[in-house]
């Protein structure tokens, strides 16, 4: 590594940390009053609480990677111009691409860091943290409606609820996939389903048995139909959010949704976002370069104010269009990857005017 490239690290690395325990406790402050209340108005223990606290974290720090990165891109030039070193630099004959060099190599390897911890470490903290509030804050009880929910039983019977109202024990768009005697799958589907205990009650659905090439060779419609599962919904130790799972969980999922007949728009757009939200880290360090040279006395502000109006114009534009892809307006994958693109193409064309033309 030369000179310049330990040098513009070193510049970049303080910030960066810096900006993760400060978004990471701007955005636990919310968090923070919720548990307050759990403490002191709803008597859940202490232990209990911190734990939570525990697991919640590398959620969190993921999505801090990327504006800390932008962050640390916009203090690191911003500090380098304000002191004319980026001029110094250039006089030389060191060109903007050099210079900028070391901080995408550290927005890449921000982004797999991202990658790997929310693949491997996120969905095993939050579902530890859904069942923990599950356990413990449901028994005394809170009502809670929660989308797009899985669970799986003791027997490898697959069960779908789009929505699950603890409050009024309705679920909305049920699937339920499982292996019958005859080793050909069934997947049934209902519009709206109650619970009581391990009893569910299915209403307005139909049933689908398929051969073992995979089409339909049985179909029967209902308006009501009882179920016996395995475990009370309020206990299942399957049960997962995609939140909860991983990459491969999550396209394991979406086979069987798709094959009972579901819309797998949502799940699509979520496998998709476990990619293109890593990639983000990355795209803020590209874009924040260009965005950090034109204000050379006034590095640390104008630092600030990129910070704050990429992550709030970003953060936008990615929640529209994950919502349009969720929705079915949009492909998944365009839904997923058009903010990261976007603004990938505008940093990139910034960073070659700066470098080329000023």
């Amino acid at each position: 590594m030369k000179i310049i490239d330990r040098y513009v690290s070193s510049e970049m690395i303080g910030p960066f940390l810096i900006g993760v325990v400060g978004f990471v406790l701007v955005l636990t402050v919310d968090l923070l009053f919720t548990m307050a209340d759990l403490i002191i108005n709803k008597g859940v223990p202490l232990w209990a609480v911190l734990k939570l606290l525990i697991y919640k974290m590398p959620a969190i720090m993921v999505l801090t990677f990327p504006v800390s990165t932008l962050f640390a891109t916009a203090m690191d030039l911003g500090r380098l111009s304000k002191d004319n070193e980026i001029v110094a630099m250039r006089t030389s004959g060191i060109n903007l691409f050099r210079i900028a060099t070391p901080i995408i190599v550290i927005g890449v390897l921000v982004s797999f860091a991202s990658y790997i911890t929310n693949e491997k470490i996120v969905p095993r903290a939050n579902h530890v943290a859904t069942n923990i509030i599950r356990q413990i804050i449901y028994k005394k009880p809170l009502p809670e409606v929660k989308k797009d929910v899985f669970f799986k039983d003791a027997y490898n019977r697959h069960y779908y609820a789009r929505e699950v109202d603890m409050q009024r024990r309705v679920m909305k768009n049920i699937m339920v996939y499982e292996l019958a005697d005859e080793n050909f799958p069934r997947v049934i589907l209902a519009e709206e389903a109650t619970f009581q205990g391990r009893i569910w009650e299915l209403k307005s659905g139909t049933i689908h048995k398929y051969d073992n090439d995979g089409f339909l060779n049985y179909e029967a419609s209902f308006d009501d139909m009882k179920l016996n599962v395995s475990e009370d919904i309020l206990n299942f130790s399957g049960q997962k959010t995609p939140e909860e799972m991983s990459s491969d969980e999550l396209k394991g999922m979406i086979g069987i949704v798709g094959k009972g007949g579901g819309s797998v728009n949502a799940l699509q757009t979520e496998l998709f976002m476990k990619y293109s939200i890593p990639l983000t880290c990355f795209v803020f360090a590209l874009i924040g370069i260009p965005f950090s040279l034109p204000s050379p006395r006034s590095g640390k502000t104008w630092g600030m104010v990129v910070t704050i109006v990429f992550m709030f114009t970003f953060y936008v534009f990615a929640s529209v269009f994950r919502s349009l892809g969720k929705g079915g307006a949009l492909p998944p994958a365009v839904a997923a990857f058009t903010p990261q693109i976007a603004f990938t193409a505008v940093g990139g064309l910034l960073l070659f005017w700066e470098g080329w033309f000023k």
